[in-house]
């Protein structure tokens, strides 16, 4: 079976309405707003001695690399990770391991991953993580994050994605799903948060898509 290479050099996502119209990405557009859970972590690795920007490109990484090895499992494929260290694959392997322990668990069936999308209506676009019909057929929506814990904009990114599904499929998203974890050996540094309703968070994301489109007119 051939193996599939992890793409380092992919190019930011762009995304154009059906007439051909550049738009934004969620993430894109929430961008807008101030992290302070960011800035924190960003303190704490200059109290370590540490370069914030070469610990967050390294966290990146891992996360990236166990992100691909999660999708390939789950579309049947397999990997090469000849060009990764020992050290990151046990690191994102370990991600992994936990990952598909809760997923096997929870009786979904697979539909879709790196699910590309645009709204023609709102005009933006986004790449959904995992699409899955749970045991009654309720569509869910997954979103992975490597982070060391679960903020309120990543619902709001989740919200945005649910919208975009809504829009482009008859059967809407009824089950929101964040599963984060961790760098570490440890089944604690894993978590999974559910979520029925996002209209709250949803209303913010059209709070700074309005206000990008208002910016960019600016321009």
């Amino acid at each position: 079976m051939e193996k599939v290479k992890f793409n380092k050099t992919k190019a930011h996502q762009r995304y154009k309405t059906t007439d051909g119209t550049p738009v934004p990405g969620v993430t894109t557009v929430l961008n807008l707003q101030s992290k302070p859970a960011l800035l924190n972590w960003a303190w704490e690795c200059g109290m370590k001695g540490e370069d914030y920007r070469k610990v967050k490109d390294t966290a990146a990484s891992i996360g990236s690399i166990a992100h691909w090895l999660i999708e390939l499992h789950l579309t049947g494929k397999t990997p090469d990770t000849s060009e990764f260290s020992p050290a990151d694959m046990s690191k994102a392997e370990n991600a992994m391991i936990k990952f598909l322990s809760w997923w096997d668990s929870s009786g979904f069936v697979f539909a879709k991953s790196e699910e590309q999308l645009v709204s023609d209506t709102l005009r933006y676009g986004g790449t959904l993580d995992i699409v899955a019909l749970d045991p009654d057929g309720k569509v869910c929506l997954i979103d992975i994050k490597t982070s060391k814990g679960i903020y309120p904009e990543y619902w709001q990114q989740v919200a945005a994605y649910a919208a975009l599904w809504n829009e482009c499929n008859s059967a809407r998203v009824q089950r929101f799903f964040i599963c984060r974890f961790g760098k570490e050996e440890s089944e604690a540094d894993f978590e999974v948060q559910e979520r029925s309703d996002l209209a709250k968070e949803f209303a913010v994301f059209r709070a700074f898509l309005g206000a990008y489109y208002a910016l960019k007119a600016l321009k």
